[in-house]
């Protein structure tokens, strides 16, 4: 609610200051139609309603804005962040002289403000001043272009208008003050030709009076301090607050490399994390809509709060998994094990990416497929030749693997990795699921042997490893290659084992493991091998196997499932 309610301020005030500085610039005309333009642009908001609306933004935007920096812990912000936050507390300063004689004056003291007479203050009187507006309307303009800038680049549509935006956030500005330019240039040329006469004429159809003027003397003073004070304030209320919430004792942040952060009470994870040197992903600048500063909670995370609407409505958009949380949005109150799942350069694109997919630990079936003898098929046949049977041969994988349920992770040159159950918690499932896999293989590369027998220089064999456990699933890769991959001490031994079908002899090393937690029968003839494998402390047992195991009845058993829970 509070964030749209600064949004919408904002989008009002930018509606106004838009008018305001197409106003402007038709004075590259005249003076005269500039006045002519106002009744169909910033006339407008001298509607009393729009007034109104207007008046109601500017306060509810300041105090909303200057209330999120008061209760910021953390001040480590993006350089484009700085500058909306410093430019958006210079605006009170720059631009209260202007309402002032502009606005307040008119309605207390009923004097008339048309262009002309506003111009010869600006370019005559208190040239001075005019340069202080000119540069009033390029900091009120950058302020307004940055957040609405945040706002849009977690939209889908914003990477294909982002280029003709940005050359009208420069073109009207630069129009403006054209406009502005060549208005008051004419004023000062009216001034020269037509003396104190001309001065005179414009102020008194103006009806600029001795006690509108000496108001504005009077309350010029008191108006500096008062927004340099709004200015100050902010960072003088959280220095207070930060001195207070040392005394307190605030939960502690845990990362994977052991490293803890301690969270000042009441701020946000994002705040924390940023505080203590971490860099973290954050698009939309913690307001809950772009999802980059995702993590992965562990321990604490039952403590947690649940999520609000604009972290549910968020979380929902990404399909999250259980144990996902934004890091801007989530105030821990108990200490809480945290891990970033999320790069600190993703992009608003990542963060429409399904958040199941962004990094989680899962039980999974990991395969690895390998060709036999490659090489000595390579030096019997043309490279387009072998290039041909291997395109064939990985053809025939994938579709073995699309019709099982498997997923195609990783190329390995001669062979591959698969992954069955990255995207289900039924472990019988997913175990069966991967038999059939190999069973599926072994059968297409027969049909590929005689497929391609005329071809061949010998049969096609291949070796398959398989194993269970838990390993780290999620998209992987250089950015904009990223693929659903998977990492850890699983799809190690799962490669370990594939390398044992050498030394073996057979087209299939399965881990005990997937025996022991599966609906498939071992076949009576299998020996158990236990063996320290390469690159591992403790050894691992599994069974080579010169042929698949009996699928059917396991299959049958499966399909049942349903029915019975009928």
């Amino acid at each position: 609610m509070i964030q749209n309610l600064r949004l919408y301020s904002g989008l009002t005030m930018f509606a106004y200051v838009l008018t305001h500085l197409l106003n402007h610039a038709a004075g590259i005309i005249s003076p005269e139609f500039m006045e002519t333009a106002s009744d169909f642009s910033t006339g407008l908001w001298k509607f009393p309603p729009l007034e109104i609306l207007l008046l109601v933004s500017l306060v509810t935007h300041f105090i909303l804005a200057t209330g999120r920096l008061t209760g910021r812990r953390s001040l480590r912000l993006r350089k484009s962040e700085w500058a909306q936050m410093i430019l958006g507390l210079c605006i009170p300063f720059l631009l209260f002289r202007h309402i002032i004689a502009t606005r307040v004056i008119d309605l207390g003291f009923d004097v008339e403000s048309p262009y002309e007479r506003v111009l010869l203050d600006l370019a005559v009187f208190l040239p001075s001043q005019g340069i202080l507006q000119a540069i009033t309307v390029i900091v009120v303009w950058t302020h307004g272009c940055i957040g609405i800038h945040f706002w849009l680049r977690v939209k889908p549509f914003y990477p294909k208008w982002r280029n003709v935006l940005g050359t009208l956030a420069i073109l009207i500005p630069a129009l403006s003050l054209a406009g502005y330019g060549a208005a008051a240039a004419e004023i000062m040329r009216r001034v020269e030709e037509g003396g104190r006469k001309y001065v005179f004429g414009v102020l008194e159809a103006a009806n600029v009076n001795d006690a509108a003027i000496a108001f504005y003397e009077k309350i010029l003073i008191p108006c500096i301090i008062l927004t340099i004070a709004l200015a100050v304030a902010p960072f003088v209320v959280r220095q207070v607050r930060q001195t207070i919430d040392r005394v307190k004792r605030g939960p502690i942040l845990n990362l994977p490399n052991g490293r803890t952060i301690r969270v000042p009470p009441g701020a946000t994870a994002l705040e924390a994390l940023r505080d203590a040197g971490i860099a973290m992903a954050s698009v939309c600048g913690g307001h809950g809509r772009c999802t980059t500063c995702r993590l992965h909670c562990g321990s604490g995370l039952d403590q947690l709060a649940q999520p609000g609407q604009i972290e549910a409505a968020a979380l929902k958009s990404i399909q999250a998994p259980h144990g996902m949380r934004l890091a801007c949005q989530i105030r821990p109150q108990n200490d809480l094990a945290v891990v970033p799942l999320m790069a600190p350069n993703a992009s608003a694109r990542d963060g429409r990416r399904p958040g199941g997919l962004s990094g989680s630990e899962r039980q999974v079936v990991s395969m690895f497929i390998d060709l036999r003898d490659s090489t000595r098929l390579g030096e019997m046949k043309m490279p387009y030749d072998v290039l041909f049977i291997l395109n064939q041969f990985f053809a025939e994988m994938t579709e073995a693997l699309r019709s099982t349920g498997g997923y195609y992770a990783q190329f390995t040159g001669d062979g591959l990795m698969a992954l069955y159950g990255h995207e289900s918690d039924d472990t019988e499932r997913m175990i069966l699921n991967a038999f059939e896999g190999a069973a599926e293989m072994l059968r297409r590369i027969e049909g590929l042997n005689d497929h391609l027998k005329s071809e061949l220089p010998h049969a096609l064999r291949i070796g398959i490893g398989i194993h269970m456990g838990k390993a780290i699933v999620g998209e992987m890769g250089p950015p904009g290659r990223e693929n659903i991959s998977a990492i850890g001490d699983t799809i190690n031994t799962a490669a370990r084992l594939e390398a044992q079908t050498k030394g073996h002899g057979v087209p299939l090393v399965i881990s005990k493991t997937l025996f022991d937690h599966g609906p498939i029968p071992l076949p009576e003839n299998a020996v158990l091998h236990e063996v320290a494998l390469r690159g591992k402390d403790q050894s691992v047992a599994y069974y080579a196997l010169d042929a698949m195991p009996d699928l059917t009845g396991a299959m049958t058993r499966q399909d049942q499932k349903p029915a019975l829970a009928t």
